[in-house]
């Protein structure tokens, strides 16, 4: 890209990325930038903000339980909201026997409620606002399929949010705002840390023959962000490269 931003139709746009330090999130982060768009991440508690930021880019702290907080200290330096990516923290592995309720309640708050009262303030901002707007959650391949073993508080938690995102599509599509989901499965932050040997072994399995590449989880992004996805709406896009199939 030269010197000059390009012209994009994401110039000037505001864009939250809740969790946007944290899997995927610094590739969502960096996209939306080099589109011009002025972004701020939502530092989830207990998570470590990113350093560099891009030019454009602003953090805040992101309370969950007070998202309208978060949102008033974003929309005051990236102006209105137009466009919400929200990105989990990293799912992690438990025997479903094993999990004690106070720690299914903590999986519940992290993967459904925080989101959805996020999402429900965001979008009744864009609603009464009249702007429209695009609303996207990454989500875990678990929360689609079902299948996966030892992750059934967060399969069953990140299937509410994908559930949620479909009846809320329906209701707000009137008003000129799309909510979709995107469903990831072994990406290249997944295989951070592992050996060359299990990550070949890892990479077997998936009929590309590689990771996903954290950037083409941000096309996604930008994808359903864009006016050609304006027909897409209470979607769950796969990103599996071809171990899920509809």
């Amino acid at each position: 890209m030269s010197d000059r931003a390009r012209e994009t139709e994401f110039r000037g746009i505001g864009v939250v990325v809740a969790g946007g330090n944290l899997g995927v999130g610094p590739a969502v982060v960096q996209a939306f930038a080099a589109e011009s768009a002025c972004v701020a991440i939502g530092v989830l508690p207990g998570t470590t903000p990113m350093t560099d930021l891009p030019k454009g880019v602003y953090q805040h702290a992101c309370d969950l339980f007070d998202p309208d907080v978060f949102l008033d200290a974003c929309e005051a330096q990236v102006g209105l909201v137009r466009v919400l990516v929200v990105v989990p923290p990293p799912v992690r592995t438990m025997g479903a026997l094993d999990v004690e309720p106070s720690e299914m309640e903590a999986i519940v708050e992290q993967e459904l409620l925080g989101p959805m009262r996020l999402i429900q303030a965001c979008a009744r901002r864009m609603v009464e606002k009249g702007i429209g707007g695009r609303i996207m959650s990454f989500v875990s391949m678990s929360g689609k399929t079902g299948v996966h073993p030892r992750v059934a508080p967060f399969a069953a938690a990140t299937g509410g949010l994908i559930a949620y995102s479909r009846s809320l599509a329906a209701e707000l599509a009137p008003h000129g705002v799309t909510v979709n989901a995107i469903a990831t499965a072994l990406f290249d932050v997944q295989l951070a840390g592992k050996s060359d040997e299990e990550r070949a072994a890892i990479e077997a399995g998936i009929p590309v023959g590689r990771a996903g590449r954290s950037e083409e989880a941000a096309h996604a992004a930008l994808f359903l962000a864009s006016d050609r996805a304006g027909y897409v709406t209470g979607e769950t896009l796969s990103l599996s490269g071809g171990r899920f199939m509809d």
